[in-house]
């Protein structure tokens, strides 16, 4: 399979929400890469106290087989909103666990977790590269590097968020933290913008979070020119029109905000996820909103999911005075 940035990007969102494992523990395939590990020596912080500072994403049980250098996290969902008899209501004594099968092999101090994912259009093995801990021990806290293999394919990605998970014997802890220097002013949300000003394509407002490398390459051939930028905000031309591009709020797995300005008009894209729904989103007012796909879990409990994409793009049609063509 051509390892490019998507694979990247779902596998580690995978490895901690959970993107559907379908078989058992996969094993190792030594390739040809001179990969030999990421070394904490070459960390730029304290795992150790980011972690602390990350908020918790999922909890649950490790059990260990060592004969088998194989490990199963078993995370735990408690409460959730499901709709019965025609209305939504949310259960508190809902309880569901999802169980993730790891092979698991040390490279000097660096983990390797790898998983066999199947889905309708391919098989694959994925392997996630982790660091922190110690060499031939499973106990500790460990970051996801930004770098993983599918199959025997390496590559890396740049994504927004930094995402650990802590063992303690049989305990495990899964966190996140979006990182403060990230560069969201080259992620797949501009890239996709500035797909729109050229063709109107559809933009994704969640995709701020994930690093791409096609942004200066649309900019050039869409004729869109940078004149300001930082990490969070961007003043651009395009069509003759000066565009002023902020994020108003980015946490993952959370909400999103950007505003595009230019003349008078500004547009605000907002978007929000709520993996596990809290009781006051279950109502049937949200109707629209909560959702049974859950990408995260096979659980049947609903997600909270809303967005105002379709008026954010309309809006930009307005200030460049085109109807919308698809």
């Amino acid at each position: 399979m051509k390892k490019n940035n998507y694979f990247v990007r779902r596998f580690i969102a995978a490895c901690i929400t959970g993107v559907a494992i379908l078989a058992g523990c996969a094993g190792f395939t030594e390739d040809g890469n001179s990969f030999s590990g990421v070394s904490n020596e070459g960390l730029s912080f304290d795992i150790a106290q980011h972690f602390a500072a990350a908020r918790v994403t999922r909890e649950g049980n490790a059990d260990i087989d060592e004969a088998k250098d194989s490990v199963t996290f078993v995370l735990n969902i408690f409460g959730g909103c499901f709709k019965r008899n025609g209305s939504f209501v949310y259960d508190s004594y809902y309880s569901f666990a999802d169980e993730y099968h790891f092979a698991y092999k040390f490279r000097n101090d660096t983990l390797l977790l790898s998983s066999y994912y199947e889905d309708p259009s391919t098989k694959e093995i994925d392997t996630g590269i982790w660091v922190g801990g110690t060499s031939g021990k499973l106990d500790g806290t460990w970051l996801l590097t930004q770098c993983m293999y599918v199959n025997d394919e390496y590559g890396c990605g740049n994504e927004g968020y930094n995402k650990f998970f802590k063992l303690d014997g049989d305990k495990v802890e899964y966190r996140v933290e979006d990182r403060p220097d990230y560069d969201y002013m080259h992620s797949y949300f501009v890239n996709e913008l500035f797909e729109f000003l050229g063709n109107q394509s559809t933009i994704g407002l969640r995709d701020v979070f994930y690093g791409s490398r096609y942004v200066d390459e649309n900019a050039k051939k869409y004729g869109i020119v940078v004149q300001e930028k930082t990490n969070k905000s961007m003043k651009f031309t395009y069509d003759n029109h000066v565009f002023d591009l902020k994020l108003n709020y980015a946490r993952y797995r959370d909400s999103v905000s950007v505003s595009l300005s230019s003349g008078e008009t500004t547009c605000v894209g907002n978007h929000s996820i709520k993996h596990d729904v809290p009781p006051e989103l279950c109502r049937d007012e949200n109707a629209l909103y909560l959702q049974s796909s859950r990408s995260d879990s096979e659980s049947d409990a609903l997600q909270y999911e809303k967005s105002n994409y379709r008026e954010f793009q309309d809006c930009i049609d307005g200030i460049l005075g085109r109807e919308r063509t698809n």
